[in-house]
């Protein structure tokens, strides 16, 4: 098996057999707004790949950064398509509508054949709610996980961006095998401590580098659950590019030295395969060949943030958005009819949520267009001067009109964006609200 790396959670992966699955791809141009590929992706990589003719597809779930419409726009549309069977159609509708007729939707934890000559695979849906590992309460699947077998017993497991934490790598070990080849995530794709417009630098700075050690923390320990012979860190391969460019400064994926640091502490720092764009891993002996076209090789955080400022000029998309005069679009009707999908979605799934939510929504010059308000308790709510005192729970996001009117029609996606940190956030109290976060995606008026 060969496993050529090309972007984020994008993978070129050859079987013994000749078979050639691509994972996840996103490699040509920005996703979610401002989230641009780090290291780039050199032109002529991007034409081979677009040329392989891969026999099948993987998308693990609907994000820009997995299901890329720009990207998947030069592939053959007869391509099969692999995905899980989730419990919402939202992935399998991406797709068709991007014109792929061959999507296959395959059960969870079942093990199937991969093309028709030897090679099979077993799919996992969500582990967690979030990289503390607590449960969500809701209802709606997202992301999905790989374990792979060549046809010569060689297994790969890809976890991509799937919250695993070490008691399910150690559940999957024992149940499936340990893995040759673990592509594992490393980083979190969160607004925090990027948008928290309560944190000041030094807070921001504080947050990432606890943020980082968590994390690499948990890749340690999940790498030593599976213990595969080699890892590959992937996923959240990216910067911020447009208004949050600076923003990039405090992104929380650990550098290669700080994961190579982890393994060496457990006497395995042989096994780290960090891989940057068109290098390729050879499971036979667990060897790199480098792409030479590959640039920012062992970059630094410097080098990070310093490749994101080069894309400060690039303008989100939805600033391209022409609203409709007031007289014309009705937002307290509209959002009061988010409100009410929102609350019939969060009973249909039985959530119960206890906070108040603020949309200060914003013009292009920074005054204030709106203030709306919505409980997730109560049926009340509506525009309002300024935020009510409480006790209570509260959110409050603040982002442009324009950014507000695509979510809310679902022409962007508000779990989508939230990583992009084009939106500010603000909570009382300063308490991750794992299930509140992950269900705004519902506020919409096509919910």
């Amino acid at each position: 098996m060969q496993i050529r790396y090309v972007a984020n959670a994008c993978f070129l992966i050859t079987l013994s057999t000749g078979e050639r699955l691509l994972t996840d791809p996103w490699f040509d141009g920005p996703c979610q707004q401002t989230w641009w590929n780090f290291p780039p992706v050199p032109d002529a990589l991007k034409a081979e790949i677009w040329a392989c003719r891969p026999d099948a597809i993987y998308i693990s779930h609907l994000h820009h950064d997995h299901l890329h419409p720009q990207t998947l726009a030069p592939f053959d549309r007869a391509t099969p398509i692999v995905i899980g069977k989730l419990n919402t159609p939202n992935l399998r509708n991406g797709l068709r509508a991007l014109g792929f007729s061959h999507i296959t939707e395959y059960p969870f934890e079942t093990r199937a054949p991969l093309g028709g000559k030897g090679a099979s695979f077993v799919l996992f849906k969500d582990f967690h709610g979030n990289t503390v590992g607590d449960a969500t309460q809701v209802d709606y699947d997202l992301d999905t996980s790989i374990y792979l077998w060549d046809a010569d017993g060689t297994a790969l497991f890809n976890a991509v961006d799937n919250t695993i934490l070490p008691p399910d790598a150690a559940r999957i070990a024992e149940t499936y095998g340990r893995p040759d080849v673990a592509i594992l995530p490393y980083a979190s794709a969160s607004l925090y401590p990027m948008a928290m417009g309560d944190y000041d630098d030094a807070a921001k700075a504080a947050a990432t580098a606890a943020l980082r050690r968590r994390t690499r923390g948990n890749f340690r320990e999940v790498f030593k659950a599976l213990a595969p012979r080699a890892v590959v860190p992937a996923g959240g391969e990216y910067v911020l590019g447009g208004p949050a460019a600076a923003l990039s400064r405090f992104l929380p994926q650990p550098l290669e030295s700080e994961l190579a640091q982890e393994l060496a502490g457990l006497g395995r720092g042989e096994a780290l395969a960090k891989l940057y764009p068109g290098d390729v891993l050879d499971s036979a002996g667990m060897t790199v060949a480098e792409d030479v076209r590959a640039s920012y090789r062992g970059f630094t955080d410097a080098d990070r943030a310093g490749y994101a400022l080069t894309l400060a000029d690039r303008a989100p998309s939805f600033t391209q958005t022409q609203l409709p005069p007031d007289l014309a679009f009705d937002w307290n009707r509209a959002l009061r009819k988010c409100a009410a999908n929102y609350a019939a979605r969060c009973a249909k799934m039985g959530l119960e949520l206890n906070a108040d939510i603020y949309l200060d929504a914003r013009r292009p010059d920074g005054s204030r267009a709106l203030l709306f308000r919505f409980a997730t308790d109560s049926e009340a709510c509506g525009l309002l001067d300024t935020v009510e005192e409480s006790d209570r729970a509260r959110l409050i996001y603040e982002l442009d009109e324009r950014l507000l009117f695509n979510l809310i029609t679902a022409l962007l996606s508000w779990n989508a964006m939230e990583a992009s940190a084009l939106m500010t956030l603000r909570r009382a109290p300063d308490v991750y609200m794992h299930d509140v976060h992950r269900s705004i995606v519902h506020f919409s008026l096509l919910s």
